[in-house]
Order: C-alpha cells, then structure tokens, then sequence
C-alpha cells in the first residue's frame, strides 16, 4: 500500500480505528508532528499530498501569446523626454503633437514608458494627431496599444493613419503679406520655411490687439510653425509693431502681451526641443518679452 492509500483509508475509517502513517517521503514535506490532534495530522498530510501533486504536475498546453513586432528605431533621449513629461502635465495638445513629429524627423521613437499616457490622452481627446502618434510609437507602439480591449477604437484609428503616416502630405502653400493680413488664419496652410516679412506680418497682428481673447491660441498656433531662424528677428519685428488706431485698453494690452509671450515661448521650446533631439548646444540668447 502507497503512503497516500494509507492516508486515505485512516481518514476513511477514522484515526481511532487506525493510527496515523509514520515515515512520511521526504518530498512530502517536515514530519509530522504527533503533539497535535490525529484528525488533524491526517488533514495536514492531505493538504502536503495535494501541494506536491500540484507542484509537481505539468501545467495544461498553452498556445505561444502574440509576439510584438521588432523596434529597430532608438528611442528619444532623457533630455527630450523631460520636455514631453512637461507638455504630458497637463496636456498641450498641439505642442506634444510637435515632439513627436521632431522626434520622427530626428530619427527617434518615444519611450515605451510614454505609450500609456499617451494612448491614455488619444483614446479621450480626438485632437491629438493620430498620424504623428503613429510615426513616434512605431509598429511595436500600435501593438502594444492592441493588446488593450477598452482601447478598440483608438487602435481602429491609428491602423487608419498608419497609410498617412507612410505617405506625407503637401507641406503647404504660398500666402502672400496681404492675404494673411485679410484673413490670419492663412498663415497656418503657409509653406515653410516662409519669408522674414511674413514673420513681421503675424507679428504686427498678433500685437494689434485685433484677435483679442483668441490671440493667445494663435499665437501659439503661429509658434508651432514660426520658422526657427526667425526667432532673432522676432525682438525686431515686436519693436516695429504700429500703434493700434484706436488705443488699447488695460485689458486689451495684457492679452496682446500674453499673446506674443505665448508666441516666444513657443518658439523657444521648439529650439529646446532640436536641442535635446539632436545633442547641439542652443546658440541664440532668449529673448524677454517687455512690458507692454
């Protein structure tokens, strides 16, 4: 008879009718120890027996789970993403859309630690671009968002963007200085780089007080696409800005000062940002918007 047959047949007919099994294999564990109850012995032997069965089993055939797709590209540096974490808290949806496209167009992907917060944020605010996403998480990115059911939608999106994100699009069109003066919106659909006059022309917009409580969002928006080299030119064009015809109010002249400063800060990150994606020093001083 096994140890285990002799367990069983004193829990079946009782430990007052058969004593408890001694030498016990090692495997099955310390001995037992006969201060306790007998009942209670048998009980504690059962429970060994059932832990070592288990344990010792091979577990049931599972078939190989889903493998990601490879990530050759390298991710973005620890500098770089500081400045992400920073537009992430609270989201700056048009500037973070900005880091990944910088991202891409340096060579880097972001890092895995961002693709939670960042399908997070997509799969909630349908402005964040789902082509730029696509670009800076990559193949590997876009599974790994796949693998989470309550984000179906969000990846139905971005398998849709992944043909945009191969195939870019124009990169705008040719405005002229009078035609984004009639309508400042144009400027957002210029080609860029575009010319310096063109730089002094948002200016002097942004600074007419025209846009009033939009100026700021504008301002960002113009940031976004300002070309770089103009960030000097921008101290010279702020000075030259011409009185408004009819004077500013109080209120008035803050907006329009929070609007160029919106406008700067914006530039100055994107600088920041070639910094940190392409390891060059920044070369130009920061300018210091005056009090207007």
């Amino acid at each position: 008879m096994s140890m285990w047959e002799d367990v069983v047949t004193t829990g079946l007919i009782g430990t007052d009718r058969r004593p408890v099994p001694e030498g016990l294999p090692e495997t099955w564990g310390a001995e037992i120890d006969h201060a306790v109850d007998p009942a209670h012995a048998i009980l504690t032997l059962a429970a060994r027996h059932r832990a070592f069965a288990r344990a010792g089993g091979l577990l049931p055939y599972c078939p190989a789970g889903a493998v990601a797709p490879p990530n050759r590209v390298p991710v973005a540096s620890p500098a770089a993403h500081r400045i992400l974490a920073g537009l992430l808290s609270p989201p700056q949806v048009d500037l973070i859309r900005l880091w990944l496209i910088t991202a891409v167009h340096y060579g880097y992907h972001v890092s895995a630690a961002y693709w939670t917060l960042l399908a997070m944020l997509a799969a909630r605010s349908p402005d964040i671009d789902r082509t730029a996403l696509v670009k800076a998480i990559g193949d590997r990115g876009v599974w790994f968002v796949e693998q989470n059911p309550q984000w179906g939608r969000l990846v139905k999106s971005l398998r849709s963007h992944q043909q945009d994100a191969q195939d870019p699009k124009d990169e705008g069109v040719a405005v002229t200085e009078d035609a984004v003066r009639a309508d400042p919106n144009l400027i957002m659909d210029a080609a860029t780089p575009w010319p310096e006059q063109l730089t002094r022309t948002v200016v002097q917009i942004i600074g007419s007080g025209q846009l009033r409580q939009r100026g700021v969002r504008y301002a960002t928006e113009v940031g976004v696409r300002l070309p770089l080299q103009h960030y000097e030119l921008l101290r010279s064009a702020m000075a030259q800005i011409p009185e408004p015809q009819e004077p500013l109010t109080p209120a008035g002249s803050r907006s329009v000062r929070e609007a160029l400063l919106a406008l700067e800060r914006t530039v100055w990150l994107r600088i920041e940002m070639c910094s940190a994606f392409s390891g060059e020093p920044i070369m130009v001083e920061r300018l210091e918007i005056p009090r207007w």
